[in-house]
């Protein structure tokens, strides 16, 4: 398969078929496709609003996953551009699916090479979108996850965001997923710092309340780093296919699964599946599952 060939067939519809062959074809040919790869991610992020105009363009999302398996640092900047630069309003992130979600903190950790500035300054900045803001947070995870940030590190970071936080409003929301990736990580070194947060009231306690820190503070620490290497969700990208295959996108429009009279996804009791604190809520939201229907 040619160049131009792998690229027609990722460029397609978003409910088309999934495109195995041509990514397959395009890892085997990794050296040759990448400058191409690199265009497209290029033309969207000065061009964003072609998304919104061609809500089923696939290329850029398959460029992604790609490149971060390749762990092309030069797609670095160029994805950081397009991501920085979405309104405050959560519709802003709706033309890139659902990547800003359960994507973008795996891709970002894939593609820094170790360079945390432009990350760190997606996290700081209050003019991003607070949900890139959090996806960036949360590719620090990701990295410390996979032995590529210190411990002290990451807590020293997190400390200067709270920190921070507790001398300036910030938006609740990322104060409060802040939180959840200290529990994430084990809040030990950071847990008085965090209950002043509460005690302070930024926190959305919606998403995080102080019985939930409480409960991850007493919890063996190397029993909840056990947990969070077998997260699917704070992994390097290594496999394209793997992550993207699964995709409702790419599956029949209705399953027995589910219920086709509810306005949002609801599993029939019988056939429920267990659901992990950090897999996607089966609601629907595109939040994770603690931070959706597990705190209802």
């Amino acid at each position: 398969m040619t160049i131009d060939q792998i690229l027609t067939k990722l460029e397609t519809p978003y409910d088309s078929i999934f495109q195995r062959e041509a990514l397959e074809e395009a890892v085997l040919q990794q050296e040759a496709v990448t400058p191409a790869l690199l265009k497209i991610i290029d033309h969207i992020a000065n061009d964003p609003e072609f998304l919104d105009d061609n809500p089923d363009y696939m290329g850029f999302t398959y460029a992604l996953y790609l490149l971060a398996q390749f762990r092309e640092k030069k797609a670095y900047p160029l994805i950081v551009q397009y991501f920085g630069q979405l309104g405050l309003e959560v519709e802003a992130i709706y033309s890139s699916g659902d990547i800003v979600y359960e994507g973008l903190n795996s891709i970002l950790a894939s593609v820094c090479q170790g360079d945390l500035g432009l990350i760190k300054q997606l996290i700081e900045d209050s003019k991003v979108n607070p949900f890139v803001r959090i996806a960036a947070l949360a590719s620090l995870v990701v990295l410390y996850n996979n032995d590529q940030l210190s411990r002290e590190d990451l807590v020293a970071y997190f400390r200067t965001l709270i920190d921070n936080s507790l001398k300036q409003e910030d938006d609740p929301d990322f104060v409060a997923s802040l939180v959840n990736f200290c529990c994430d990580i084990h809040p030990d070194e950071l847990y008085d710092a965090l209950v002043v947060c509460f005690e302070r009231d930024i926190i959305d306690t919606s998403l995080i309340g102080k019985k939930d820190l409480d409960y991850y503070m007493h919890r063996e620490k190397q029993e909840i780093l056990a947990e969070l290497k077998t997260d699917c969700h704070s992994q390097l990208i290594n496999n394209v296919i793997t992550e993207m295959e699964w995709w409702a996108c790419f599956k029949p429009k209705f399953s027995s699964n589910y219920s086709e009279n509810s306005s949002t996804a609801s599993f029939n009791e019988d056939k429920k599946p267990k659901i992990g604190r950090n897999d996607p809520c089966p609601c629907g939201s595109g939040k994770k599952y603690k931070k959706c229907c597990l705190k209802n």
